[in-house]
């Protein structure tokens, strides 16, 4: 009666953890699989022989024969526990992790029989699996980065570090982190400051983001980022202190140096204005005083010889004003910022065309519309100038017994950037030769009365000013388009 019971007792443990149960006799080389073993792998009880053969051969995946020879071996030589995870092909061609136990039974110093149990972990080591990975990940991503965990006990005191922050810190893995100041490897004022957040993080449950400089147990002067914050229970005990430890030594010296060339530019740029202004205001006084010296000159009184020279003179001081008009106003565009405002390019284009329609007019210019895009944001004065300046130059550029024919284009490109192309069929730039200056400072390409290299030097200086860019496409004899890129609202 008490065999039997046990017996039920035994089915019904087994049943619960959903085992399968399989017995070998090595004396008959018989072997016994329940009707669970079978079921775990998609058969009917007794659909697969049930041998060692079977198990080895066919269900045992091939990777995986060395694992359990050696767990066997270790077992039946030392009494070693056998318990191994293997994957088991079902029914289905399909491989599932299983874990296989069991025990030997010796008689005589001989081995009689082993039995044991195979249970399904299949979805416990695919997760064990996805943790690994992860964490493999993510220790590597620290170490990489240079950037580890760390963790303050508060009832015991101890730390945890992971090993990234040893190695930031210079220390071996096994090294006492208990022992010594902690502080003593910051410098003054980081010491204090580090001490502080600690000691606020733990009285007033505070985080704290701090950058400082140390020296590791390498001797190593670097800087690092110590990110830390409060842990409590759910009764709002303080459990711990947990942060992330970073080396940013690499970022931060690279921000130190950009912020001291920053420094230097910004100094030389405000050296630089100075100059010019010095500069401009002194050349303006000689030229306002040569034209008021040649303004007190009696032309009447003068022979033929110092009429000319005269005229030559006057003509030089008249030449060099209008050069310091046109250096003030590029030193004007390039240090006032003008607020920029949604403006609609019919409305300016109109505007500009219609300033311009007497000189149009005569030349017969024809003007095409392509405005595929009716908006932008910039500054109207800038844009005024921009399209007069394009225009102008397509009429004034025209070939002979030619009518102009000019077309403005907006349109938004992929990178969602405003673009304005003004092109013409025009006499056309030779790039090859004057592409590097065709923006420069009275820089011309033509010989034209009316060319003075100022118009596209301050379209240049006026798109630039806002942000954006300008570029030109053009063949000799067969016109040119200047193509203009607005900023991106948020570029």
């Amino acid at each position: 009666m008490e065999l039997v019971e046990s017996a039920e007792i035994l089915k019904l443990i087994i049943s619960g953890t959903n085992a399968g149960i399989w017995n070998w006799d090595l004396a008959t080389g018989d072997v016994y699989w329940s009707d669970n073993f079978y079921s775990l792998l998609g058969y009917y009880p007794g659909e697969i022989p049930a041998n060692i053969e079977t198990f080895t051969d066919y269900l045992l995946h091939p990777d995986d024969k060395k694992i359990v020879t050696k767990a066997l071996d270790s077992h039946f030589k030392y009494n070693t526990p056998y318990k191994v995870d293997v994957r088991l092909k079902t029914k289905d061609d399909v491989y599932r992790y299983f874990e296989c136990s069991g025990q030997a039974h010796f008689k005589d110093g001989k081995l009689t029989i082993m039995a044991g149990c195979n249970v399904d972990v299949h979805d416990r080591r695919i997760l064990e699996n996805k943790l690994a990975d992860s964490e493999y990940m993510l220790s590597e991503a620290g170490r990489v980065a240079r950037m580890g965990g760390w963790e303050l006990d508060i009832a015991s005191g101890k730390s945890t570090w992971s090993e990234t922050v040893y190695d930031i810190y210079g220390l071996p893995y096994d090294h006492n982190i208990e022992s010594g100041d902690p502080y003593i490897y910051f410098l003054p004022p980081h010491d204090q400051a580090l001490k502080s957040a600690v000691e606020d993080g733990i009285k007033n449950g505070t985080i704290w983001d701090l950058e400082m400089q140390m020296i590791n147990a390498k001797k190593q002067v670097i800087w690092v980022r110590s990110y830390g914050e409060p842990v409590y229970d759910i009764s709002g005990k303080l459990l711990k202190l947990r942060g992330i430890f970073m080396d940013i030594e690499k970022y931060k010296s690279s921000e130190i140096a950009l912020k001291g060339s920053i420094e230097v530019m910004t100094q030389n740029n405000l050296q630089l204005k100075n100059f010019t202004h010095i500069l401009s205001h002194n050349i303006r006084n000689h030229a306002n005083n040569i034209s008021q010296l040649t303004s007190l000159i009696d032309t009447d009184t003068l022979d033929e010889d110092n009429t000319d020279l005269f005229a030559r003179i006057e003509k030089v001081s008249v030449g060099l004003n209008s050069t310091l008009d046109d250096l003030s106003e590029a030193i004007r565009i390039q240090e006032n910022s003008l607020l920029s405002e949604k403006l609609n390019f019919e409305n300016v284009i109109s505007g500009v065309l219609e300033i311009l329609q007497p000189d149009l007019e005569s030349h017969e210019a024809e003007i095409r519309k392509e405005l595929w895009t009716d908006h932008v944001e910039f500054p109207r004065l800038y844009l005024d100038s921009i399209i007069m300046n394009l225009v102008t130059n397509a009429v004034k550029y025209r070939k002979s017994n030619v009518a102009p024919v000019i077309t403005l284009r907006t349109y938004t490109d992929n990178h969602n950037r405003v673009i304005l192309e003004c092109s013409d069929n025009g006499m056309g730039i030779d790039l090859e030769i004057h592409g590097k200056k065709i923006f420069g400072l009275y820089k011309t390409f033509h010989d034209h009365k009316d060319a003075h290299g100022v118009g596209l030097f301050l379209t240049k200086t006026q798109v630039e000013s806002q942000g954006g860019q300008i570029y030109v496409d053009s063949e000799l004899n067969e016109g040119t388009t200047f193509k203009i890129i607005f900023k991106a609202p948020n570029g």
